[in-house]
């Protein structure tokens, strides 16, 4: 019965350790992606530092490496408090283990005690051959071979423990030194959240001061997604009249590949507020990517261009129609395709356009199921 007790214990023990450790492995993972995004933004606004420009692209990167600092803290401080939890738990086993050591060292300490006594009294042979009859002697052979053999037991099972109480000792010292890395990192990530913030302060006030221009690009930027938004509705309402070819493409959710090989994006879906304008807020029909490797746009799913449309202010839109879907690529200034061509997943679509302005570098994509307009970032694989 003590024996399944412990078993149960320690087994316990084993599979919360085995969760906690599998919770961390997803942290870790999700920490290492938000690094490589802040690393990428990083190194674009030192490229604009270099260009000494204040845009909203430095808002944007800015408002972004903030937002990534905040998850980064919070998942930091997720793995110190289960880091805690683990060493709690470590820390009761060492205990436990301990208080067993403990015992087993004073029963084994008594057992030598009583076979020295028992020698001082008697030897073995003696007692062997002093018993009355066979039975007798071989009763006391086989008492004497369990005693020894018990004792042996003993001894093994002590070792046994020592070694389960060293190993506990260092999985301790690993964790806790992993809590105080975690804690530093902490208190990193809050000096550069703060840099960020005032950065971000600075060049909000910069652009303040330059407020008529920045309503005039808003207001250019307007115009020419309003120009594309027609130009795919257009596009749909044709698509009504055609018959439909198969696609996978909805099976396809969280899984589509990036359209640029890496990039970061600096405008999300939907309506949010301005960073600057404080009155106003844009409406965003698809996802806005700063691209930091190279500046090719790829197709995200195999399709067939619909339309390659020019927009004012976006260069031109590459429209790729797969089934009911319809995926845009706007901004692109070398197109590599033509309309009716049929394309696969990850083929080169064209560049996107990297002059001087604010869209310098950015790839404008949009998803749309017949009419109605889909978030990007959910269908991109993470």
């Amino acid at each position: 019965m003590r024996i399944n007790t412990w078993f149960l214990f320690f087994f316990s023990l084993f599979l919360s350790l085995q969760a906690s450790a599998q919770t961390l492995d997803e942290l870790e993972s999700e920490k290492k992606q938000l690094n490589q995004r802040i690393k990428n933004a990083n190194a674009l606004l030192v490229t604009y530092n270099k260009q000494k420009r204040t845009s909203l692209k430095n808002v944007n990167l800015l408002s972004l490496q903030i937002k990534d600092r905040e998850r980064l803290i919070a998942l930091y401080e997720e793995e110190i408090a289960l880091l805690e939890t683990d060493i709690k738990t470590i820390e009761i086993e060492i205990s436990t283990t301990q208080d067993k050591l403990e015992q087993l060292k004073q029963q084994y300490a008594k057992l030598i005690s009583e076979t020295y006594n028992n020698k001082k009294r008697y030897n073995e042979l003696s007692f062997f051959f002093g018993a009355e009859s066979f039975n007798e002697a071989y009763r006391r052979f086989v008492m004497l071979k369990e005693y020894n053999r018990f004792r042996h037991n003993q001894g093994l099972l002590i070792e046994k423990n020592a070694e389960q109480l060293d190993n506990s000792y260092q999985l301790l010292n690993t964790k806790l030194k992993v809590q105080n890395n975690a804690l530093n990192s902490v208190k990193s990530q809050h000096k550069k959240l703060l840099n960020d913030k005032q950065s971000v302060n600075r060049n909000i006030q910069d652009l303040k001061r330059k407020e008529s221009s920045v309503k005039q690009e808003l207001r250019k930027q307007k115009r020419a997604l309003k120009k594309l938004e027609d130009a795919i509705v257009k596009v749909i309402a044709e698509m009504t009249k055609e018959s439909v070819e198969p696609s996978d493409f909805h099976l396809s959710k969280g899984k589509l590949l990036w359209p640029v090989k890496q990039g970061i994006v600096v405008s999300q879906f939907g309506e949010h507020q301005h960073p600057v304008l404080k009155y106003v807020k844009v409406n965003n029909n698809g996802i806005d990517i700063q691209s930091t490797s190279d500046n090719v746009a790829k197709s995200v799913f195999s399709g067939k261009v619909s339309r390659i449309v020019p927009i004012p202010g976006y260069n031109k839109a590459v429209l790729v129609r797969h089934g009911r879907f319809l995926t845009v690529y706007a901004n692109i200034e070398n197109v590599h395709v033509k309309p009716g061509q049929n394309v696969t997943k990850n083929m080169n679509i064209g560049t996107i356009y990297s002059g001087k302005g604010e869209n310098s570098g950015v790839l404008h994509f949009e998803i749309w199921e017949e009419s109605v307009k889909l978030n990007p970032e959910l269908w991109l694989l993470k």
